[in-house]
């Protein structure tokens, strides 16, 4: 039986961004991830108006994914006694960020890079983006001068202008509302 009234309270921790006293982070992930492993947690989060701290609250549950596997994952142990770490490390709500639906393996490269200092959970979120090969830079670019109707000095400014708007979250709602 999903104890719903629990995943609310677990929910409410994480919007915070605290745990409960007797428990530490690991332990709350496992037991929040066992709690909401039956449900589809983003529809449940949606359907509560609780979207706003979504990614938070979905990499939590994955970070008690990654702690289930990784007691059972030899392969991960090693990798951890590699680094000089001889059981699993403690995370936090800062570097759960940097989990993803990959392999385990791969998630733990990125908690360990992020745990060293080699790279901030931006830098190794921002190290996942495709790069475009040139051949499909050019598609893209004739695509969307093609559907604008731009030439090359407008391509240009559209280009800086949407950089812009990308980087500051603000001015993107701001244009969004705008645009209704």
């Amino acid at each position: 039986m999903i104890d719903f009234k629990k995943i609310d309270t677990m929910i409410d921790y994480i919007e915070e961004g605290t745990l409960p006293e007797n428990k530490t982070f690991n332990e709350f992930a496992v037991d929040f991830y066992s709690a909401t492993k039956s449900i589809p947690l983003s529809k449940y989060l949606r359907s509560k108006e609780r979207g706003s701290k979504m990614p938070k609250i979905m990499n939590t549950k994955k970070a008690g994914e990654v702690l289930l596997e990784s007691e059972k994952n030899d392969e991960v142990k090693t990798l951890l006694k590699r680094n000089g770490y001889s059981s699993i490390p403690q995370l936090n709500y800062k570097c759960v960020m940097v989990l993803r639906k990959v392999d385990l393996y791969v998630n733990w490269q990125k908690l360990i890079s992020y745990f060293t200092g080699n790279a901030t959970v931006q830098e190794i979120n921002n190290s996942l983006k495709p790069v475009l090969l040139p051949g499909e830079v050019e598609k893209l670019e004739s695509f969307v001068k093609g559907e604008l109707k731009l030439n090359d000095q407008e391509y240009n400014w559209l280009l800086d202008k949407f950089g812009k708007i990308e980087r500051d979250k603000t001015l993107a709602k701001s244009l969004r509302k705008l645009a209704r």
